[in-house]
């Protein structure tokens, strides 16, 4: 082993780009060896949260929206970013009502993760939501969102074929899958 550790250190961190939700940071790391690297590090402050929102007869309540990252309309469960102070549980509360209408009684975390950790600092925690109530979308002026409710086999259907391609929504599914119903 040429390097006892793989720890490596920031020593210096310049903001390179700031906008509206991100920001762009220019990190220079020092490597194991003693080189200096340049890593770029996208931030997004408060990280993010997802939920899977069950039905009694286990269909999943989704969300069709444009993403412009893909160029695409996206198939996904109920998510959004957490507000800094806000709690996770609150901003998956917060999202599911505001983007579905639905309010849930039972609500228990899933999993956290990292989707990109080479370039993102974004982690995102997801929920199951059940006991759902349905009432009025509260959707942001900038938001264009469907629900749609879809059985839990024809979901997990999707993810195996490739047509449910977001990250978080095959995470939150999969996972629920495996682990949810013990």
């Amino acid at each position: 082993m040429k390097h006892r550790t793989l720890t490596q250190s920031v020593c210096s961190t310049h903001e390179a780009y700031h906008g509206a939700a991100i920001a762009v940071l220019d990190k220079i790391v020092r490597l194991p060896d003693g080189s200096m690297v340049h890593r770029d590090v996208v931030t997004y402050p408060g990280g993010a949260v997802g939920v899977l929102a069950l039905t009694e007869d286990q269909r999943i309540v989704l969300v069709r929206q444009y993403r412009p990252t893909s160029n695409a309309l996206m198939l996904e469960i109920p998510a959004g970013r957490r507000n800094v102070g806000e709690s996770f549980l609150a901003a998956a509360r917060r999202e599911l009502r505001e983007e579905t209408g639905y309010t849930a009684s039972l609500w228990t975390r899933s999993i956290g993760f990292w989707p990109s950790p080479g370039i993102l600092d974004e982690r995102i925690v997801l929920y199951v939501a059940q006991g759902l109530t349905k009432g009025d979308q509260s959707l942001d002026d900038d938001e264009f969102i469907r629900s749609a409710v879809i059985p839990m086999d024809e979901v997990l259907d999707r993810c195996r074929r490739g047509t449910i391609v977001d990250a978080k929504t095959i995470v939150g599914v999969l996972w629920y899958a495996r682990f949810g119903t013990q």
